[in-house]
C-alpha cells in the first residue's frame, strides 16, 4: 500500500460522493480492506447497545437490517456489481470487533462475500505502520478512509489515477482469494470465545 497523494475529503464529503458513485458501479466488484481493530461508531445503535452490555438488543438490531441488506445486495447484483471485503482479524477479540464480526455475519448470509485474514499476510507491507482502510469502486475510485484516534471516521483520501485503482483492487484482491470464508471462521473462532466468556 504505497503512500501516494489524493485529494482530501471530510467527512461530509466523502459520504456523498462514496453513495453517488457506490450506486454507479456496473459490471465490477467493490472491494474493501479492513485493519483496524477499534473503531467507534455512535451513529448505530446496535454498536452503542452492545457497548453498553445490551447484547440481545444489540443483535436483534443487527436482525431487523436483513430485509434492507438483501435489497442493497439484489440491487448491486442486478448492475452486475458485488461487495468483496478482507477483515483483518486479530485475538483475543476487542468488544468493537467482536460485534462487528456479528455485524458482518449478517451482512455475508445478505450477500457480501466476506473473508477473513489474520495479520500474517500483510506483513510486507507493515514494515512501519498497520495497512490503511481501502475502498475500491469498481474502475472508478479507491478511498482511503481516515479516523481519528477513537476510531471515528473523519473523511477519506480519494484516488482517481487509474493505476492506484488498478494496485489497489490487485492487492485486496490478492489477500481475500486465499481468505478464510466469514462464516467458517465465525462458527469456529466466534462462537467459541463467547461460549468462554459465558462461563
Amino acid at each position: 500500500m504505497t503512500r501516494l497523494t489524493g485529494e482530501r475529503l471530510d467527512e461530509a464529503s466523502y459520504g456523498q460522493d462514496f453513495s453517488a458513485r457506490f450506486w454507479s458501479v456496473r459490471d465490477s466488484p467493490i472491494w474493501k480492506l479492513e485493519r483496524q481493530q477499534v473503531f467507534h461508531q455512535p451513529e448505530s445503535d446496535s454498536w452503542m447497545a452492545f457497548l453498553q452490555g445490551r447484547r440481545e438488543e444489540a443483535l436483534g438490531l443487527l436482525e431487523a437490517r436483513r430485509p434492507a441488506l438483501r435489497e442493497q445486495f439484489d440491487r448491486l447484483a442486478q448492475a452486475g456489481a458485488s461487495v468483496r471485503r478482507v477483515r483483518v482479524v486479530e485475538k483475543p477479540f476487542p468488544t468493537y470487533l467482536l460485534w462487528e464480526l456479528h455485524s458482518l455475519r449478517v451482512r455475508a448470509q445478505c450477500g457480501e462475500d466476506i473473508r477473513v485474514i489474520s495479520p500474517d499476510p500483510l506483513s510486507a507491507f507493515e514494515r512501519e505502520h498497520p495497512v490503511p482502510e481501502i475502498v475500491v469502486l469498481g474502475d472508478e475510485v479507491a478511498y482511503r478512509i481516515l479516523y481519528d484516534e477513537e476510531g471515528v471516521i473523519e473523511g477519506a483520501i480519494r484516488f482517481t489515477d487509474p493505476a492506484v485503482i488498478d494496485g489497489c483492487r490487485s492487492e485486496i484482491a490478492a489477500l481475500h482469494q486465499p481468505a478464510e470464508v466469514l462464516e467458517d471462521y465465525f462458527v469456529r473462532e466466534v462462537s467459541d470465545a463467547e461460549a468462554t466468556r459465558a462461563r
